[in-house]
């Protein structure tokens, strides 16, 4: 039986079971934390929405938070990360990734570079989150299409809502990684006076080449490797990884009884190699470039990335009778990055964009509660130098949202629909054609109330995605995947449809959900391997094309509650994930999709200590894409304990955790680096925290 059958089978008998389960003797019955989720307009619940939701926050963000956005969320079911090194890293949701899962930053996309190649990092720092939505599934209807395989939004605060509670407040936040020696830090001030609320926020984080468990490359590329022209294998420590990263938030806002308006400015800046990254230039390029900058010769390829961006957020309660709130968003950003090859820029990327939303929430109509929505943005990208394989162009995008509810007694019905239309328009002298495509999305789904602990929720969706510049005008070597991409004008609009089914228990003994999903593409795009080799990089030549395909798949995430007392919990957790991703002609797997994982974790709380130990085991990854590899499965272990006190009129939290105990050797299946960059060997973080 494959291993997600028997995941699926053991939770539905738990989940069964735990309905004539009773808490401890005296402990009250259980109830999960009710989070506001970014999967409805209305902001509803999180066991309120139909697509399958998980939050991340509080102590439990505290005890994740990596380095990058990827790393931070790669253990939670159903994502795994395109892991380029510590310094770049985006989430995979379900085997799609890319311009398939849309990362936001406070409900507007983070304005960057990061879908083009998975070694350009997102323009954000994990410590500066409150808190982590995400939506996995097809959120087409609310995000675009470029969220068809789901959306993570970072709640960051910058921007205040309400009033603090306290004239003046905050959190400051020091720690120390053993693994790349890493420094970092982070402090929040916020404050009121009158009816205005502000913000200011900063942050600081240095790492050094990061420690690995033996050898960087795996055992088959040692075999072929020659130590006279490439020098000895790296080993213990994985080259070009060190990282000097910052930035700095203001936020303010006039907020009165009838809603608030409000602006912030951040920058964002970081400098950090890429391990394995290579032009492919030849031996007298590199020679000449040796004389000319001996002191960066040996330092690989870097990025410099920078980010000035502007948000604005303000709703208003009730501005008309049939109107009770207007809501709007904007996100302006100014992005630029430069690749550094022994000091001197290689190629620079730059990307001028914004982004808006307006929304529109009325009052019940008969049994419908919903809203209408605009979005717009503009994208205007260039890439200049060596690795410009993709051409000046700009991207705008214009659609129309509906989204609906008729709430009953048992079952809460959710529809929608939205229309969309991309316009990408190269830039004069390119010789391309400008390309325009229309799309539309519809979704429906419920949430049936079986009883007050069991809820089934499920959603069917129809979905457009219009090819973006890189799948239609790429022409060129991709340094960032190690192969020459060439795109295809001729594409046309991906259409999807998606199917969601979630059992969820919210409240008892045993809490979690079960959610078995499928996908399925008319036009499936994705690079295609034509099996030659490019005459002057040497790289591999790959394709855009597109093919029906097809993912299916699970996630499970269940708690038992052990012991519950005034003061004292102490829980059990289990989860498990599988995708599979196919073409439909004939059954050849999909590329780089994550293999089956398992694992589970205990949890002790009390007013001033937290234990916590996790296991998460990881499948040998063995159904293969044409070229691909094998990667072997790992086990890693990691404990974590912290202790809140008090230090003068703070709280303080002083927090220690080890990752990958056993010092294992771990490859990302899902990343284009897995054979010659693995994960740090164990890692001792140590950190305080704290709040005023």
């Amino acid at each position: 039986m494959k291993p997600f059958s028997l995941l699926f089978l053991f939770s539905s008998g738990a989940l069964v079971a735990s309905a004539q389960t009773t808490p401890p003797s005296g402990a009250p019955p259980v109830h999960l934390e009710e989070f506001v989720v970014t999967g409805s307009p209305l902001r509803r619940a999180q066991d309120e929405v139909a697509l399958p939701t998980s939050v991340v926050g509080g102590p439990r963000l505290v005890q994740l938070r990596q380095p990058t956005l990827g790393e931070t969320l790669a253990n939670e079911p159903g994502i795994s990360s395109t892991y380029f090194g510590p310094g770049a890293s985006r989430p995979v949701i379900r085997g799609l990734g890319g311009d398939r899962v849309r990362v936001l930053t406070g409900g507007v996309g983070t304005l960057d570079a990061s879908i083009i190649s998975p070694d350009h990092a997102v323009s954000l720092d994990p410590l500066l989150i409150d808190r982590i939505e995400i939506v996995r599934g097809p959120a087409t209807l609310l995000y675009g299409g470029s969220a068809v395989g789901g959306v993570v939004n970072v709640i960051d605060s910058r921007i205040p809502e309400e009033l603090p509670a306290a004239p003046f407040g905050g959190r400051i936040e020091s720690r120390y990684g053993s693994a790349a020696e890493e420094r970092a830090g982070a402090a929040v001030f916020t404050g009121r006076a009158g009816s205005w609320a502000w913000r200011l926020d900063g942050f600081t984080r240095q790492t050094d080449d990061v420690r690995i468990p033996g050898f960087a490359e795996t055992a088959a590329l040692l075999a072929d490797h020659d130590e006279e022209e490439e020098g000895p294998p790296a080993r213990d420590i994985l080259p070009n990884t060190a990282s000097k990263t910052a930035g700095a938030g203001v936020g303010l806002s006039y907020i009165a009884e009838r809603g608030h308006l409000g602006v912030s400015y951040n920058g964002f800046n970081s400098l950090y190699g890429v391990p394995g990254h290579s032009h492919g230039r030849d031996e007298e390029e590199e020679h000449d470039e040796e004389q000319d900058d001996e002191e960066h010769a040996e330092e690989g390829v870097r990025l410099d990335l920078r980010q000035r961006r502007w948000d604005v957020h303000g709703e208003l309660f009730s501005p008309v009778p049939v109107i009770r709130l207007a809501r709007v968003q904007l996100g302006v950003a100014d992005y630029a990055h430069n690749e550094l090859e022994g000091g001197a820029i290689g190629t620079r990327f730059t990307n001028r964009a914004h982004e808006g939303r307006f929304e529109l929430l009325h009052e019940p109509l008969g049994a419908f509660e919903g809203a209408l929505g605009l979005q717009f943005s503009r994208s205007d990208f260039a890439a200049i130098g060596e690795e410009a394989f993709v051409p000046p162009s700009v991207t705008t995008n214009r659609a129309l949202f509906l989204y609906e509810e008729i709430p009953t007694s048992a079952v809460t019905w959710q529809f929608g629909a939205r229309a969309e239309r991309q316009e990408i328009a190269p830039e004069a002298g390119t010789g391309l054609s400008g390309q325009t495509r229309t799309g539309a999305s519809l979704s429906g789904g419920a949430v049936w109330k079986i009883n007050q602990d069991y809820a089934l929720a499920f959603t069917v969706s129809r979905n457009e995605r219009a090819p973006n510049a890189q799948e239609l005008f790429a022409d060129g070597p991709h340094a960032g995947t190690g192969i020459y991409e060439i795109g295809d004008a001729a594409l046309g609009v991906e259409r999807s449809v998606g199917f969601d089914v979630s059992l969820r228990k919210r409240t008892g003994f045993i809490t979690g959900s079960v959610t078995v999903f499928a996908n399925r593409f008319a036009g499936y795009i994705f690079e295609d391997d034509t099996g030659t080799v490019a005459p002057d990089s040497g790289l591999p030549v790959y394709r855009f094309v597109q093919r029906d395909a097809e993912f299916t798949g699970g996630e499970l995430e269940l708690v038992t509650h052990l012991h519950e007392a005034a003061g004292r919990q102490f829980d059990l957790r289990l989860i498990g994930d599988s995708v599979r991703g196919k073409k439909r002609s004939n059954g050849q797997p999909l590329p780089r999709l994550t293999p089956a994982r398992v694992g589970g974790g205990i949890d002790f709380r009390t007013e001033h200590l937290t234990l916590s130990a996790d296991v998460r085991v990881t499948q040998r990854a063995k159904r293969l894409a044409p070229g691909e590899t094998a990667t072997d499965g790992h086990a890693l272990v990691s404990l974590f304990a912290a202790w809140r006190f008090k230090l003068a009129r703070a709280d303080a939290e002083l927090f220690a955790r080890v990752s990958n105990l056993g010092n294992e050797t771990a490859r990302i299946h899902s990343s284009f680096l897995k054979d010659v960059a693995p994960l740090p060997g164990r890692n001792f973080t140590a950190g305080l925290r704290l709040a005023f």
